[in-house]
């Protein structure tokens, strides 16, 4: 994967974080890369339904 050069900073809730957490362990992700993977497959999707 190639290194970003942009950050991004958002707000959840202490539960949500928690459950971020627990689903990047399973995958052995980081917290980041489980977002940014879910997030490229959304946009993906996206592109595709139009």
């Amino acid at each position: 994967m190639s290194k970003t050069d942009t950050q991004i900073g958002i707000r959840v809730t202490s539960e949500f974080k928690a459950a971020l957490e627990a689903q990047a362990q399973k995958e052995r992700r980081t917290v980041s890369n489980l977002i940014l993977k879910v997030m490229e497959e959304y946009l993906e999707a996206q592109k595709s339904a139009e």
